[in-house]
This record gives structure tokens, sequence and C-alpha cells, in this order.
């Protein structure tokens, strides 16, 4: 392990050639006793061995074995060239400052300095920088950091970002197509596959039955399923499906509001998240029908919106239920 350490490291002729600049603060402080040279582009991070000995072992191990072969910077300061830019080197850095509050530039960066950080056996860094790239770009590259939480084992990530994917219509679709995927094995994108059909089916299956809501007056009264007006068109038309609501028992429901729960469960299936059910195409058609009612015109607006929230926060809940399979 030393020995590929020191081989890695080696610092060549033209290396030490080649003109240096010192990178920007905290890694301009002259008074560390170690430097980390990017031999990408030749910047200059002081260091201290202390930090990196408690963030990796394998420096740990470095700093015990002789530094003769190491070439000296200012001050007889010893210097280990690396591999990594001094963008990965200055954000890997960072994640070794308790202090420090960095941000990724880039994803591609975020996947730089996880390889660096696994390289270095930084364990403490990877598991920052799995966090940071979570809060940072889960809501735009979710599905590259679902591939990147497969990589690395982060079941918690992968989970998360599995949930997000549920935005996405027809996963499975072939067209859907992703940066990271030659990072991902077959297993863990039919896994994801799996997972988001598994969240389509709960999802669809509650308005198969309304026995989640809360028995509650307000709930008894909605003119989905009950109208005190016998003049209502929509409760005295034939063949009127019968649901069971609360623990009212079976009632009938309005052929505009089955209609809703049909068309809002097949949305569901393809595509099992809250943005889905907000979408006003379906809801929008629902409200015009209801409207044709002289009686229920007068309350559909007010009660679909209330039976709406309900509807997705019971969605959200049997959604959360669903888990993904991990190895």
């Amino acid at each position: 392990m030393h020995d590929l350490v020191f081989a890695t490291h080696s610092l060549t002729m033209s290396d030490a050639e080649e003109q240096t600049t010192t990178a920007k603060a905290p890694f301009d402080n002259h008074n560390g006793d170690i430097i980390l040279r990017s031999t990408v582009d030749h910047v200059d991070f002081h260091t201290f061995k202390v930090i990196l000995s408690l963030m990796s072992p394998l420096f740990k191990d470095m700093f015990t074995l002789p530094q003769d072969g190491l070439q000296s910077g200012v001050s007889s300061v010893p210097v280990i060239p690396v591999a990594e830019s001094s963008t990965t080197l200055e954000s890997l850095l960072l994640l070794c400052y308790p202090a420090a509050t960095p941000t990724f530039h880039s994803l591609d960066n975020a996947k730089a300095v996880m390889e660096a950080a696994k390289k270095y056996d930084m364990q403490a860094v990877l598991s920052r920088a799995a966090d940071l790239a979570m809060s940072q770009f889960l809501p735009t590259h979710f599905l590259e950091l679902y591939a990147l939480s497969c990589r690395f084992g982060w079941q918690h990530h992968a989970q998360t970002a599995a949930l997000r994917a549920l935005e996405i219509k027809n996963l499975g679709r072939p067209s859907t197509e992703f940066g990271s995927m030659q990072d991902i094995t077959a297993l863990d994108h039919h896994r994801l596959l799996v997972y988001h059909h598994a969240c389509g089916v709960a999802a669809q299956a509650v308005g198969n039955s309304l026995s989640w809501l809360e028995p509650t007056i307000s709930s008894k009264d909605m003119p989905m399923w009950s109208h005190t007006s016998g003049e209502c068109y929509c409760r005295n038309r034939a063949n009127l499906r019968m649901l069971q609501v609360a623990d009212f028992g079976n009632l009938k429901i309005t052929q505009w509001f089955d209609e809703y729960l049909v068309e809002s469960g097949k949305e569901l299936c393809e595509r099992p998240c809250e943005s889905t059910m907000r979408e006003l195409a379906t809801y929008n058609r629902t409200v015009a029908k209801a409207a044709q009612c002289d009686v229920c015109r007068n309350t559909v607006v007010e009660s679909m919106d209330r039976f709406r929230a309900l509807y997705i926060a019971q969605v959200k809940k049997v959604v959360a239920n669903v888990k993904l399979a991990t190895s």
C-alpha cells in the first residue's frame, strides 16, 4: 500500500520545473507543514499533516514513513504531488475542515471529489460530500444522485433520490436516459423501475376506496357523495358507482367525481407524486362538469379543494411506505 502511494505521488523533474501558484485561503497559510500540489494545473495547497492524518489513514501511514523522496517547497515544507485538479483538491480539503461550508461548482465537481475521497480513504469526507451533493443537486439531478448513491452504498440517499424520480412519467420507457447511467448496475436500475412501479400502484389504489377519510361531519356532507337536496341531477342518475367512504359505508358517488378518481389514478400510476395531483387539467374538467348541476356548482370548488388536500396527503403517506429494494 505504501509503495503504491509513493509511486503515485513521486515528483518528476518536469513537475518540479513547472511554475506553481498558491491556492487561495485557507490554503495559503505558510505555517502549514505539508503542501499538496496539483499536477494538473500546478497549484500548491498549504495544509497540515494532523488534519490529513485525522481524515485519511492513507496519509497517516504515509507520514510515518521516511519522506526523503519528497521535494521541499516554501521554507523546506515537503510537497506531495497529487493527480487531482485544483478545483477538486480545494473542495476535498475544505470538506476536511469542520468549520468550512463548501459548495460544489457542479455535479461533475462533486463526483471528482467523491472519487478522490474514496482514493485517499477519507470516509468522513465522502459522507459529508454525499450530504452536500444531495442538498445542492437533488432537485435537478436526482437520477444521477441515485446512481451515485447506489455506487457508494448510500441507501438512505438512494431512497431519497428514488422518491424524487417519481416525478418522471413512465420512468421505464427507453427514452429515460441520464448522465450517470454508465455508473449504475443493471440491478440497481431495475430496482429503481420496480420502486417507481410499486409507488404508482400504491398511489392509484388510494382512489379505489375512500375508507382512509376521517369520519367528520364535513367529509360526510361532501357533494361528491351526499346531497341534502333530492333535486340534484348528479345523485339521481342510474348506474352510479358505490364507494366506501370513511366509516359511513358504501355510498353512491357522482359521475364527475368518479371520473376524477379514475383519471387522477391513471396519472398517478404513471407519475406518483404530489405535483401530478396539483396539475389543473383533470381538476378543471371535473369542476366544469360539476358546475353543470345547479346544486353541485355552489360548493364544488370548495369541496374539491378540501378533498384534493386530503387526497394528496394520503397518496404521500402510502408512497412513503414503499421502500426501495437494496442489497
